[in-house]
């Protein structure tokens, strides 16, 4: 499965969602770095590819912009260390499937403590 994977993840985030089985795609990949949040919403909406991210301001987008947005991960981290989140990303992508309908479409907060879920109000 595809995602996007934001700028503010290591390169070792990579990895760690290659050895899941994903297919990482870094936001410079498809379209170029430093490119709006919002812009990455849009594209990432387009194709119905979820977006992983350590930034909070892309719940922010997903709960109050005008865009439709598809399905964001929001990994939060005391630290965004990449020990720290890729640890947090294998235990928990062992409890959900983003290819599941359950996910699609949703924000996903991932912490050590839980795994929320929102859906945007229509």
């Amino acid at each position: 499965m595809d995602v996007i994977v934001d700028e503010c993840l290591a390169e070792s985030t990579i990895t760690t969602l290659e050895s899941l089985n994903f297919h990482a795609l870094r936001v410079e990949d498809v379209l170029f770095y430093g490119v709006e949040d919002e812009d990455i919403i849009k594209y990432a909406s387009e194709k119905h590819i979820p977006i992983i991210t350590h930034d909070k301001r892309f719940g922010y987008i997903y709960l109050f912009s005008d865009i439709e947005p598809w399905t964001i991960v929001i990994f939060q981290v005391q630290s965004p260390h990449p020990r720290a989140t890729n640890e947090l990303l294998k235990n928990s992508f062992t409890k959900i499937d983003l290819e599941d309908e359950t996910y699609q479409g949703r924000l996903i907060n991932i912490s050590s403590k839980n795994i929320r879920l929102r859906t945007r109000e229509k």
